[in-house]
């Protein structure tokens, strides 16, 4: 399976600013779905964006990504990496999150800042910052 196994990383705003339970929803229905088909990754919630890592096989992540595309919840929806994988950063999480609100600054080292100001702009940057905080994500789980 590891040969047809695909990651991709996107950015997107939230069309209106997301409740604790709304993103509980949204992400009970993540888990499901994503278990259903095989893809693992990670959801960052902050102030309105989105930034997530979605990992699985390449048929199940490009059905995905038409749902996401085309989700009426959020806009601006930008694809920053896509590509062939060996491995999953995350395997067996369906869908793991972190929201940012609720971090101390220290714990995402600027990510915030780049999703808030627009930063998606230069996707190596922002795919460099979002690489360090799964990263870390990653270790302290």
């Amino acid at each position: 399976m590891s040969e047809n196994l695909e990651r991709i990383m996107y950015l997107s705003r939230a069309r209106h600013r997301m409740t604790r339970g709304e993103l509980a929803d949204l992400l009970a229905g993540a888990r499901i779905r994503n278990k259903e088909h095989g893809i693992s990754g990670l959801l960052v919630y902050d102030s309105g964006y989105f930034a997530q890592v979605l990992e699985g096989p390449k048929s199940s992540i490009a059905s995905l990504l038409a749902n996401i595309a085309k989700d009426p919840r959020h806009d601006e929806y930008t694809l920053v990496s896509e590509g062939p994988v060996k491995e999953r950063f995350f395997e067996g999480w369906a869908m793991d999150w972190a929201n940012l609100e609720f971090m101390d600054e220290s714990q995402h080292k600027g990510l915030r800042g780049m999703l808030a100001t627009g930063g998606i702009m230069d996707r190596s940057v922002v795919y460099g910052a979002l690489l360090a905080f799964v990263n870390e994500h990653r270790r302290s789980r």
